[in-house]
């Protein structure tokens, strides 16, 4: 049998999209059948691999949660190295009105999310930016606690991936400077 069109070769895809590609029902059913796709949740698929890689997940999360949305805070966190734990869960930022119910995906809903300030396109997701996250963290400690927050604050200044400066100017930037402000003069 064929193989599937290098474009949904790489990365996880849409129904929709295989069917613009010209795969039908059947044919992507045929695939399923002899192990070459499989299917991460309704509507979502992907070629057969060994395993799937972080990347791949925030594709598959980003597709079934839909847009706007970004993969953020531990999820985030530990993208860029500045957490020791592994998220067993997605955690996806949308917005407050959006309603998702998947076992694997942790859903962060935002009343003002501000989708400019601090969030970087990648190849078929988005992802809130290292001083974005560890605003965020901060901010929610209510959800996460507030050792993480700190914790990635230091890792983040220790390992020199970012600094205090710019970390404060994401925080006025998103309007929560006095929530983290405190945590930066300890740091000083």
């Amino acid at each position: 049998m064929d193989t599937l069109p290098f474009e949904l070769s790489e990365k996880p895809f849409t129904l929709r999209q295989a069917i613009k590609l010209g795969l039908n029902r059947y044919f992507l059913r045929k695939l399923i059948a002899e192990g070459v796709v499989e299917q991460l949740a309704r509507g979502i698929y992907r070629r057969t691999k060994d395993d799937i890689s972080e990347e791949d997940q925030y594709r598959s999360a980003t597709l079934r949660v839909g847009s706007p949305s970004a993969v953020c805070l531990v999820s985030a966190l530990a993208h860029h190295g500045l957490t020791d734990s592994i998220p067993k869960k997605t955690w996806m930022m949308v917005t407050n009105t959006k309603r998702t119910n998947f076992a694997d995906i942790k859903v962060f809903r935002a009343r003002s999310p501000k989708w400019k300030i601090g969030i970087e396109k990648c190849d078929g997701y988005s992802i809130t930016k290292i001083e974005r996250t560890i605003v965020d963290c901060l901010v929610q400690r209510e959800k996460l606690g507030i050792q993480i927050g700190i914790t990635a604050l230091r890792n983040a200044i220790s390992s020199r991936k970012s600094n205090l400066g710019k970390i404060l100017d994401t925080a006025i930037k998103l309007g929560v400077a006095h929530r983290v402000r405190p945590y930066i003069e300890a740091l000083s």
